[in-house]
Order: C-alpha cells, then sequence, then structure tokens
C-alpha cells in the first residue's frame, strides 16, 4: 500500500528533488550537497514531516531553543590523523562516550555548522531538525556497526586519505569522503570511507557524523 506523506511533506520533498536534479542538470558529479539533499529527500519520503509554510530562520530558531550558545568545537581533536587515531582506539575499547564527543553536537551544529551549510540555503533550504535527525541516524548506525565488528579488539587505523577537495563553507572546512584502512587480529582487513565527514574548525576537528560504508 502506498504511503500518504501530509500535504507540507509532499511539497517539501517535492521542492527538494526538483532542486537536487536542477543543481546536477548543471554538473556531471553531484556535489555534497546534492548527495546530502538527496538522502534527506529520501528521509522526508519515507515519513518525515516538515512545516514548509515556516522560514528557515523561524526553523533555526526553534531548533536552538535550550541549546547553549557555543563559539568554538568541544573535545576536538588537534589534527585529522589524531581524531582518527583516537577514533579507532575507541571503537577498540567500546568507548561509545568518546566516540559520541568526537561528533558534532547539536549545539554545535545549530551554533557553528547549520548557517554556513549549503542545506540552509536556496535552491536546498533543509530545515535543521531535519538535517540533524537525518546526521544522527546515519552516525548511530554507523557507530553500532564498527564497535559490533570491531569492539574488543587491538585496532589500527592507517592509510589515512582525503582525495576530495577540501570544501570550505564559512569559517568551517570539510573533509568529505576520506578512506581509511582498519586492521585488527583475527579481523578482515577493511579500508574505505568508515566514518563520515570530517569538520575542521579554527584548527580543531570532529567528524559530521560516523555513517559507513560497511
Amino acid at each position: 500500500m502506498m504511503m500518504s506523506l501530509p500535504l507540507t511533506s509532499r511539497w517539501y520533498l517535492g521542492a527538494l528533488l526538483l532542486a537536487v536534479t536542477t543543481a546536477c542538470a548543471d554538473k556531471p558529479t553531484p556535489s555534497p550537497a546534492d548527495e546530502q539533499a538527496q538522502h534527506v529527500a529520501e528521509v522526508v519520503a519515507a515519513g518525515g514531516v516538515v512545516d514548509s509554510i515556516l522560514p528557515i530562520a523561524e526553523h533555526l530558531r526553534r531548533f536552538r531553543v535550550g541549546l547553549p550558545v557555543t563559539d568554538t568545537l568541544q573535545h576536538a581533536s588537534p589534527s585529522r590523523d589524531a581524531l582518527v587515531s583516537r577514533w579507532a582506539a575507541a571503537i577498540a575499547v567500546n568507548d561509545t562516550a568518546d566516540l559520541n564527543a568526537m561528533i558534532m553536537s547539536r549545539a554545535e551544529f545549530a551554533w557553528l555548522y547549520y548557517t554556513d551549510s549549503p542545506m540552509s540555503k536556496p535552491p536546498y533550504e533543509a530545515p535543521p531538525e531535519l538535517l540533524w535527525g537525518q546526521l544522527l541516524a546515519s552516525s548511530n548506525k554507523g557507530a553500532t556497526q564498527l564497535v559490533s565488528r570491531f569492539g574488543g579488539s587491538r585496532v589500527t587505523a592507517s592509510r589515512l586519505r582525503c582525495p576530495t577537495p577540501p570544501d570550505t563553507q564559512g569559517t568551517n572546512v570539510l573533509y568529505s569522503k576520506c578512506e581509511v584502512r582498519l586492521t585488527a587480529p583475527g579481523k578482515p582487513t577493511v579500508e574505505g570511507s568508515l566514518f563520515g565527514t570530517i569538520l575542521e574548525r579554527a584548527g580543531r576537528f570532529k567528524f559530521v557524523g560516523l555513517s559507513t560504508t560497511l
């Protein structure tokens, strides 16, 4: 049976898919924002509800209610290599608290990331609550997969490379589609995009999320 979406969701999904189609028509390779917009559109199609009547500024105001104002990344690492080494160490000992600390927080998303992201602007204009929900869901799934597969082992991360040119968004620098090799005694070696985009701000590094291709 076909699922019926609320009118506001149908309008938003159509507008977002049109934005993706239009953007991709001018580019042979979809940008990270195009790919993220497509993912968000799929979330909406699966049942997400969006109030398309509200302007993005009002969505953001509501999203920020109760969140502490922040101007810096908390619990961040001093380099990409340090962040990835810390990530591997946390997986090895099932340290989900530190894995969560390495990920951009809701407050950091609201005050440092969202307003400079193309997803907050035309032609995308994805509301922050929808985008944050999508990031959180994919991150939780990725972290669970990695800990389930490698937790309790002596994990080593090597061969970190980020072949895609960095994307500067305001004072943020984003490294997407980074690849790394993960090895552990008695476990099959895996290599590829095993975490999400890396966010650099003022020389400090965190993950946007922990989505994985596993």
